[in-house]
């Protein structure tokens, strides 16, 4: 494990968000923070509302742009214990034994039917985006309750798990990414009840459609098999696995970072933060209609819509 990297460079990646003249030093670690992503967008602005971040990687290569804005960067596996040892213990030095927020957004994604998915895929999502959780959380606790232990301590102890409206609307094509989400769901809502004795706050930011290089980053195109009992309908379903118009409908991720952050600095922040394009729709179905049924009817007939034309 290399030390986390500083940089005094001239910052050329920074979005057009401007530094909050009220400056707190909370710190914050995240999770995941590669170029084009959630996390990335994540740091750059809570680092731009005054927080002194820790953005994570696997590959240090890929969080270079944010070394760049001056941001300190750790290698972290959240799937390697000893990794992620060793990154709380860097944090514990750096920071005198506290930790302000965890942000839990490592996660990886595979869109496939459940009848033609590979085990190994289904495995590795179900690792990262729920394992990974687990890990991160059982190593940077310590800190976290300490920080909530300090009276003077800047909003004490918090753990965001970026959660989204996949784990409680059953988009077709992708079972387990769904399933791993919505273990996210139940796992957040069991840690919060869990960590309010320590006084550490728990909060699920239920994500909507998000303009990131999600997709991108998938180990393959989505496409249905050959062999696919839903091969007779492949040019219906492949652009849906692709998720090609949801892309176009997405909300620039710099707009959903600065809403998600002013949500965690705000004195009392929602336990469950809904974000991005789609999630009121979502929200209103669940509360309203009571979701469930309600949700397999709406699929059901927009897929026979879209197989009946």
């Amino acid at each position: 494990m290399r030390s986390p990297l500083r940089s005094t460079e001239t910052v050329t990646n920074t979005p057009s968000l401007k530094r909050s003249k009220n400056v707190t030093r909370k710190t914050v670690l995240i999770t995941g923070c590669s170029k084009g992503g959630i996390g990335s967008a994540l740091a750059f602005a809570f680092h731009c509302h005054g927080c002194r971040v820790f953005a994570t990687a696997r590959d240090l290569q890929k969080v270079q742009h944010l070394k760049k804005a001056e941001i300190d960067v750790l290698e972290l596996d959240v799937l390697d214990e000893e990794s992620c040892r060793v990154a709380a213990e860097w944090v514990r030095e750096a920071t005198g034994g506290t930790l302000n927020v965890l942000v839990n957004n490592s996660g990886v994604g595979y869109v496939m039917p459940l009848l033609d998915s590979d085990i190994a895929e289904v495995r590795r999502v179900y690792e990262t985006n729920v394992l990974g959780i687990i890990l991160a959380v059982q190593a940077f606790a310590p800190l976290l309750i300490a920080a909530a232990s300090q009276s003077g301590s800047e909003g004490g102890g918090m753990i965001i798990n970026i959660g989204s409206i996949a784990g409680i609307c059953p988009v077709p094509w992708a079972s387990a990414y769904n399933a791993s989400k919505a273990a996210v769901n139940s796992l957040t809502d069991t840690l919060r009840i869990e960590m309010e004795p320590l006084r550490v706050k728990v909060i699920l930011a239920v994500t909507g459609l998000v303009k990131t290089h999600f997709l991108q980053n998938l180990r393959t195109t989505p496409c249905l098999p050959e062999a696919s009992v839903y091969s007779p309908a492949k040019t219906i379903i492949d652009p849906w696995m692709t998720g090609k118009k949801a892309d176009d409908a997405a909300l620039d991720v710099e707009i959903y970072a600065e809403k998600f952050v002013r949500n965690v600095l705000r004195k009392r922040p929602k336990a469950r933060y809904w974000s991005a394009v789609n999630s009121t729709s979502v929200w209103a179905v669940e509360r309203i209609l009571g979701g469930g049924t309600v949700w397999v009817c709406c699929m059901f007939l927009l897929i026979r819509k879209r197989y009946t034309g």
